[in-house]
């Protein structure tokens, strides 16, 4: 038996509580019943910009111990084919095209460890998940003191019942969906965000039949069929009724808690541009901070793509025609990728905007200022 299993074995016996024992626990705080999802309320409702030191005060314990939700530190891969093992079609996974390399992360995977401790071309990155706020980010950061590349484990605490990562070598505390270290040596330190693209197994496949996808080979025994915190398949779970499981430090009406948004960060500000819009539209314009940005959606992928809309010094505004989008300036067609395919700018490539699926809930209460749109706008 691996060292890794071993450990495992230890948690399973009681000593370290995996976060579905925890849920299991939750009886007294968490009803599920023909309405949905009973959760808690916000303990302010007052829009500010936060400290880190209104985060630091708002820390809640989650139930499992440090790593008691243990990231994966040595990921193992398979092929395309070889994953049809144990994907489905339609299950969830969060896509990753970095530097040449494409990956697929399942979510049934990463619901039990959060963190997958990455390493491309020499390169560390983080791929993280968080099911109680539905949010998938990659990162990639050094530690403000020498420079040295990051990597990530689970405090088993949540600010704003989102996953509270630390580094391993500094021991900063950092709020996934904030991505700046609110505690410790980095403290203030922003990391650098790799976008994910959430999908599902089927159609990222298709369109990348060269995938690696993370295997279940993981070393640890989980029950990576079964999902703790219900089903993104069927109504009424956690992933799309009632509220948050733990406190949350302001709320808003504007939309239900679970509904999907995409956050989108630019020059210190925030927007959130419902998912739902976007694939209603195909194509949001935006502004934000000064940066124009468009929000394309990848029909293939059913995924949402955020760019800046520059090219040079043209700021472009974009059109959906057809199964293509098009520039208004130059009438030229563009992939939803971002990259041009003819007339003066083809090859052209937008720049990519941090961006992510995320509940609503989540989203507001880490940024109560942020701006919001829901049509298409220049």
């Amino acid at each position: 038996m691996s060292n890794g299993m071993e450990r495992d074995e230890v948690r399973r016996s009681g000593v370290r509580l995996s976060r579905r024992g925890f849920l299991g626990s939750l009886g007294t705080l968490v009803v599920a019943g023909s309405s949905g999802w009973v959760g808690f309320s916000a303990l302010a409702a007052a829009p500010k910009a936060w400290s880190p030191e209104d985060f630091v005060k708002n820390v809640q314990h989650g139930g499992p111990p440090k790593d008691g939700i243990p990231p994966i530190d040595r990921p193992k891969y398979v092929s395309a084919s070889g994953a049809e093992k144990f994907l489905r079609a339609g299950d969830i996974v969060f896509g990753l095209e970095y530097r040449g390399v494409v990956k697929a992360y399942p979510q049934k995977i990463l619901v039990w460890h959060e963190i997958v401790n990455e390493e491309i071309g020499g390169e560390k990155l983080s791929i993280t998940y968080c099911p109680l706020t539905g949010s998938a980010v990659g990162f990639k950061g050094s530690s403000r003191g020498d420079r040295a590349a990051l990597t990530f484990g689970t405090t088993g605490k949540l600010v704003n019942s989102n996953l509270l990562m630390y580094d391993r070598q500094t021991d900063s505390q950092w709020p996934q969906i904030l991505g700046v270290a609110i505690a410790g040596p980095n403290k203030g330190t922003v990391l650098e965000e790799i976008p994910l693209a959430w999908t599902t197994w089927g159609p990222w496949r298709a369109k990348h039949p060269e995938s690696l996808v993370l295997s279940t080979d993981t070393g640890f025994f989980r029950a990576y069929g079964s999902d703790p915190y219900g089903s993104y398949e069927r109504r009424g779970t956690y992933y799309d009724s009632g509220g948050s499981f733990f406190p949350v430090m302001t709320a808003d009406p504007r939309f239900p808690d679970k509904h999907v948004v995409i956050g989108i960060k630019a020059n210190g500000a925030r927007l959130a541009i419902p998912k739902a819009a976007v694939a209603w539209h195909k194509v949001i314009n935006a502004s934000l901070a000064g940066v124009p940005l468009v929000a394309l959606y990848d029909q293939e992928l059913a995924a949402v793509r955020v760019f800046a809309r520059r090219a040079g010094t043209t700021v472009l505004t974009f059109r959906r025609e057809g199964n293509t989008f098009v520039d208004e300036q130059t009438r030229a067609p563009w992939t939803a990728t971002g990259r041009c395919q003819g007339g003066r700018l083809s090859g052209t490539q937008l720049p990519v905007l941090a961006a992510y699926d995320v509940m609503w809930f989540a989203w507001y209460a880490f940024f109560p200022r942020t701006e919001v749109r829901e049509a298409t706008t220049s």
